[in-house]
């Protein structure tokens, strides 16, 4: 079989020849005969030392020659969604609860390939365990462990008794958990591959992705909480779907389609999202002007000297700051139910997260040409059975179990192969020290603005 020649292969032949044809009709050769790296230079439009260092390449390797790059890895996966980083993040509590080790970038990284299918370098996962509250500290052996931060932990294991605690009652004692999220769906929303051949063209991908529909649902064991549906338009053209859904949307929602349609008194699982959290009582912040500081002061009953300056008043502010009262567990706590919020970076404690998924793809299969992708949305809902939810619910249950199972001897583990230290070691390799530490942020820490929604 014949060779196939590169481009780049064919222009120096194609100068071979030109050069050569110049000599025969000038009925002579350009440079003494003797001369050879410089007549192979003049011919192949390459420097002598190029020349030279090719022929001590071809004479090391007996004439064989390699592209440099050719066998280089692509770029590293740089999207992960969450159900990826959940993952990433049990097999850190994997390492110190099952396999009793310290998990470094270095141990942790090809189990996660291996068992995660991940095809990020070992830089781009160490970001990727900052950005979901981990740190470092020094252990035993003087290498980095992979420490996740107090304030995650403690979130979790409150989230777990109260869930955990629900589900141990006796049946006519338990309360019905209902998990509420928002997601969306583009109009061109497809499936990426399908049958096709010669003559059945199959489903054409469009260019642009069209209008976004923001969802927002809930639902639980028994299955999707009934008439709670919401779907409307989005204008904004950002990414984040979170630029769409703000605080009014969403009391609002809670309040038409939520409430109504909820028989029984309740407990209400929502993430972290900053407009599921408006606070009432909300204290002051270095922004806040201090006259508004003095009277925030008064009116909480703590006593200051008027001479004193802003970052004292703020001290204080801090010393007697009330836990934070959030609007929206005030209005559902008016019907008698309960909101309990996610732990950060915890979605795979939700379990319409896989609804999410087993919705889009109804969809995605059934939006083959220009269908109301609207009411593809709503068929694909209805379509969802209770066992989905049951399911779904009890996949969860099995995650909750092994967090549970995990905490009773997670931080005796630690603390056998850590010793504890004062100072955070800044990296675990020299190479890590230039990143700052970027955990316990997320797109949600920000605050979105969005658009009223029209009940159609």
């Amino acid at each position: 079989m014949n060779k196939t020649i590169r481009s780049s292969g064919r222009k120096v032949i194609h100068r071979v020849f030109l050069h050569c044809l110049a000599e025969q009709e000038a009925g002579e050769i350009t440079h003494a005969i003797d001369d050879v790296y410089r007549r192979t230079a003049e011919m192949t439009g390459v420097s002598i030392n190029t020349v030279r260092n090719i022929e001590k390449e071809g004479a090391r390797n007996k004439g064989v020659f390699s592209t440099p790059g050719k066998h280089r890895k692509g770029r590293p996966k740089k999207v992960l969604d969450n159900f990826d980083l959940s993952a990433i993040r049990q097999k850190v509590h994997f390492f110190y609860v099952v396999k009793k080790q310290v998990p470094t970038l270095r141990n942790l990284l090809p189990v996660i390939k291996a068992d995660l299918n991940y095809d990020g370098s070992r830089e781009h996962l160490r970001k990727v365990l900052l950005s979901l509250g981990f740190k470092y500290k020094k252990c035993q052996s003087d290498r980095s462990a992979l420490i996740e931060k107090t304030d995650i932990a403690l979130k979790r294991e409150k989230y777990l008794k109260i869930i955990l605690d629900n589900r141990n009652l006796p049946e006519e004692l338990r309360k019905n958990i209902i998990y509420l999220d928002e997601s969306y769906v583009h109009a061109s929303y497809k499936l990426k591959k399908c049958w096709q051949s010669m003559d059945v063209s199959g489903i054409k991908e469009n260019v642009s992705k069209g209008k976004r529909y923001i969802i927002v649902h809930a639902g639980s064991e028994k299955g999707f909480v009934p008439n709670a549906l919401l779907i409307f338009s989005g204008n904004n053209q950002n990414e984040d779907y979170h630029s769409e859904m703000n605080h009014y949307n969403f009391t609002k929602w809670v309040k038409d389609k939520l409430i109504p349609n909820l028989t029984e008194a309740s407990i209400i699982v929502m993430d972290n999202a900053p407009y599921h959290s408006v606070v009432l009582n909300k204290a002051p912040t270095s922004a806040t002007k201090v006259a508004e500081i003095k009277v925030w002061l008064e009116d909480n009953g703590v006593p200051f000297e008027d001479s004193l300056r802003k970052p004292e008043l703020l001290t204080l502010v801090k010393r007697h700051k009330p836990a934070p009262l959030y609007e929206i567990d005030e209005i559902l706590g008016e019907h008698g139910h309960t909101v309990v919020r996610l732990p950060p970076y915890h979605c795979d404690l939700n379990p319409i997260e896989l609804i999410w998924g087993i919705a889009k793809h109804k969809i995605a299969s059934n939006n083959v040409c220009s269908t109301d992708i609207k009411m593809a949305s709503q068929q694909a809902f209805e379509s969802i059975s209770v066992e989905n939810w049951v399911n779904s619910c009890r996949h969860v249950m099995k995650i909750e179990k092994e967090y549970f199972e995990r905490g009773r001897t997670l931080y005796t583990d630690i603390e056998q192969l850590v010793i504890p230290v004062n100072d955070d070691s800044s990296s675990e390799e020299s190479s890590e020290s230039c990143y700052s530490d970027i955990a316990g942020t997320s797109t949600q820490d920000a605050v979105f603005s969005g658009v009223e929604y029209v009940d159609e």
